[in-house]
């Protein structure tokens, strides 16, 4: 890819051509004196590398964390004295820097102190400043249609520093750094506006900032605010597109002195460029007030940021013979110093692409037509809004996942992610999938605006990108535009109509899409008893404000099963599952292909009905619908194994997992089949697997003791299940484990815990109990009460291996055959 040499990471280097530099020859020689060496500790823990570049305000290293194996840094070391009252100021500064979770923000993570050393630690990049970027190939300007995507994601990036009142206040081509990955961060907030203040012994005022791109307040010494920002990212807009900057090397004070204009670009259409004249004002009362005024002007006759329509068929044929992303086709600006991409690749090249994007070397090679689709950020500035960009996501993966040509990672997996800026190829790496999509949400009142990227899984670089404007009422359309683009972007070979295919189920009213949107987010929760809740109430209004809503329909029966599940006593548990069969035919009444549909009733006719032949049909309808969603090939190959069909069941649930490899709860559902299948040392593992991604999940705990058991490990068996012994789950596997030990007083009293707590509501457990014990009589017993109340937990009679001892029991026989178990 490129040779560490050719490599450029996050740096705030000044080329001499475009910033001289500021200060004394004695303070320029007393910088020299305090440089660090490598080998040199920060902390007694930080070890300096190499130093990666100046600027202005100090020299930034490369640092490896020895207290944590493989962990790199970049510092930033600033230059003079530190000031004890300022250094609370800059602490402060930072804190409100990570609170910016922002794809475009670098990660700045703590400002610390080594004896007279004032450093920042922060995240470690790989790319170009686009001040390098702008010396080294574009003396005389970028093309409109190659600054774009810069310009967006800087202009995403500062909107939303602004909606969290924050200010970068020292916007320049330096601190604006584009990564191999092909992604454009913002560097150094909050460093240059403490600065000012009395950070630094021997600076003050103007010195603090970078003058060529400051306005005329923050020259003034004036508290900066966003509109000092607008016109420093003016400045960097016009120098991307022209070479030069609007005012040549004057400050913007002496050139408001002078009557100086801002000459229009050539590149730039008329509106365009009174457009940035506004962003350039000398007065702040006349200036752009909004990055997002500022963009929608600049954009309005810009061609098509990164458009489908550019990759013609014969970069589209190579794409798909070579299995390469045409990422350098499509931005011919980066530097040649940063990374070659040949827009033909021989087989060897390309594996050698695959095995160095591996970090422990081996060959990388997902599915060709592979996604993984990372929650939306939401960028509103309200985290009550939430729900709405993760609900966006959601609803994208589903429609993506309606095209059987394309493999979607689960959502579990994808939502892992969440919170976080991994880069492309750890997610793809992790989730074994050729591309990756992530966007941004940013809703106001009545508009909406989405910003969507497509990135290569095995190079990180950028497939395509759009960025959508929408009145509120428009959003609906939204999931059908980007993923018929992300297929178009893929090259899938569509079957039918995909527009139709994606809209199945949906409806054409924003209020309801966003109830369901609130009752989607409260169903993929805990799943407690109040989520549960929850979604139904929000399902429900969903359903008011549109009938014909089968989506809605869908996810309300899903939920009611659950609850009757879960959390129904009594006459209720009937109650909520005839509601859910009601629900369950009402959508796909709607809807006749709606997989979700299918998946609701199945569950229904599973758990509900105890009807086994009916949802083994409906079971495999929701497969042929959607081969790809995680969750129906998980409950279908479940289903499968409680059935008795071991090898389908696993391979579905195999399946799963592939789909959502870090979600706990495929995992979960394959550990629960392999121990109904008798596959118990696998069943173990796959609860480990469960356990360290969710090491709170106490299911996985209890299960694993039962798999433990089912080896005839008894004492692994009970530490299993004494690590969450108020879990009913523990106290049925330690109520036969500690009975195996020989401590049945123990076992008794567990026993006694389960009754106590779930009443007449779990008898098939207490028939494994029994039957464990020996006592044949009281675990017929249980069973027939089980009959009799017709328990969901039925389904696991034919194959559960804690009823083994009861098989040869004609009453046991006859209760299988009552239950109707399809061949």
């Amino acid at each position: 890819m490129s040779t560490e040499k050719d490599r450029a990471p996050l740096s705030t280097e000044v080329s001499p051509q475009r910033h001289p530099a500021d200060g004394s020859a004695q303070v320029q020689a007393a910088a020299a004196e305090e440089r660090l060496t490598i080998g040199e500790r920060l902390s007694a823990r930080y070890r300096i590398e190499r130093e990666l570049g100046e600027g202005g305000m100090g020299v930034v290293y490369l640092v490896t964390d020895e207290q944590v194996v493989g962990e790199t840094f970049a510092v930033k070391v600033l230059k003079e004295g530190l000031d004890p009252q300022a250094l609370e100021l800059l602490r402060e500064e930072v804190r409100k820097t990570r609170k910016l979770t922002h794809p475009n923000i670098v990660d700045v993570h703590s400002v610390n102190v080594d004896g007279k050393k004032l450093y920042v630690l922060m995240e470690y990049l790989e790319g170009k400043s686009l001040n390098a970027l702008l010396d080294e190939e574009f003396g005389r300007g970028m093309a409109f249609s190659h600054a774009w995507p810069i310009i967006e994601d800087v202009g995403a990036a500062l909107g939303y520093a602004h909606d969290h009142n924050v200010i970068h206040s020292d916007l320049k081509p330096a601190n604006i750094f584009l990564t191999t990955s092909g992604k454009t961060k913002l560097l150094d907030f909050g460093i240059a506006r403490v600065s000012r203040g009395p950070l630094l012994h021997q600076r003050s005022g103007p010195l603090a900032l970078t003058p060529a791109y400051a306005s005329c307040e923050m020259l003034q010494g004036k508290e900066a605010d966003a509109r000092d920002d607008i016109y420093s990212f003016a400045c960097v807009i016009y120098e991307m597109l022209c070479g030069k900057r609007p005012f040549g090397e004057v400050t913007a004070l002496e050139a408001r002195e002078a009557g100086a204009r801002v000459p229009p670009i050539g590149v730039l259409t008329r509106e365009q460029n009174a457009v940035l004249a506004q962003a350039l004002a000398f007065d702040r009362k006349g200036r752009t007030t909004s990055v997002e005024e500022l963009l929608v002007g600049l954009a309005d006759k810009k061609p098509r940021a990164r458009p489908i329509a550019l990759l013609t068929g014969a970069i589209i044929a190579a794409m798909a013979a070579l299995g390469v992303i045409f990422w350098a086709l499509d931005k011919p600006w980066i530097s040649r110093h940063s990374i070659v991409v040949q827009s033909v690749a021989t087989e060897a090249q390309q594996a050698a692409a695959r095995t160095a994007a591996t970090p422990n070397g081996a060959a990388f090679n997902p599915p060709p037509h592979s996604i993984a689709v990372l929650p939306f950020v939401n960028m509103s500035g309200d985290a009550s809004q939430q729900y709405f960009s993760d609900g966006l996501t959601e609803e994208l993966l589903n429609s993506l996942s309606r095209i059987n040509e394309l493999q979607v990672a689960a959502r579990t997996s994808s939502f892992s992610f969440q919170g976080e800026h991994p880069d492309i190829a750890t997610v793809a790496h992790k989730l074994n999938v050729a591309s990756v999509l992530e966007g941004s949400v940013r809703r106001s009142r009545h508009t909406i605006r989405v910003t969507a990227q497509l990135n290569n899984g095995v190079t990180g670089f950028n497939l395509w990108s759009q960025t959508y404007d929408r009145d509120l009422g428009d959003v609906l359309k939204l999931q059908t535009e980007i993923a018929a683009a992300v297929a178009g972007a893929l090259k899938i070979t569509l079957l039918g109509d995909v527009a139709e295919r994606i809209e199945l189920g949906g409806t054409r009213s924003p209020a309801a899409f966003d109830a369901y949107l609130r009752g989607s987010k409260a169903f993929s929760s805990t799943h407690g008893v109040s989520s549960l809740q929850s979604a139904i109430t929000e399902y429900t209004e969903a359903i008011r404000l549109d009938p014909s809503y089968a989506l809605a329909f869908a996810g309300r029966s899903l939920a009611r099963s659950g609850y009757a599940t879960e959390f129904a006593t009594g006459p209720a548990i009937r109650e909520f599952f005839d509601k859910a069969q009601a629900d369950a035919r009402e959508a796909l009444k709607l809807a006749p292909e709606l997989a979700e549909g299918h998946l609701a009733l199945a569950s229904y006719f599973n758990r509900g009905a105890l009807d086994f032949t009916h949802a083994n049909e409906t079971y495999e309808r929701a497969v042929v619908l959607a081969p790809g969603n995680a969750e129906v090939l998980a409950d279908s190959g479940r289903f499968a194994v409680t059935m008795g069909r071991f090898d389908a069941g696993l391979a579905a649930g195999r399946r799963a997992v592939a789909l959502d490899p870090l979600g706990p709860r495929s995992r979960y559902v394959l550990g629960q089949a392999l121990y109904l299948a008798r596959r118990d040392k696998e069943a173990v593992a796959a609860f480990g697997e469960v356990i360290s991604l969710e090491p709170d999940n106490k299911g996985a705990y209890g299960l694993r003791g039962l798999a433990y058991y089912g080896l005839g490990d008894f004492q692994n068996a009970r530490s299993s299940c004494e690590t969450k012994p108020d879990y009913w789950a523990s106290q049925w596997c330690l109520a036969v484990t500690n009975d195996k030990l020989g401590q049945h007083d123990d076992a008794e009293a567990m026993l006694k815990k389960l009754q106590a707590a779930y009443g007449d509501a779990a008898p098939v457990e207490y028939a494994t109990i029994y039957a464990q014990w020996g006592d044949t009589a009281k675990a017929l017993e249980w069973l027939t009460t089980a009959m009799r109340l017709r328990n969901q937990d039925l389904v696991y009679v034919k194959v559960d291996p804690l009823l083994d001892p009861l098989r040869k029991e004609p009453r046991f026989q006859a209760i299988e055959r009552a239950l109707k178990f399809p061949n």
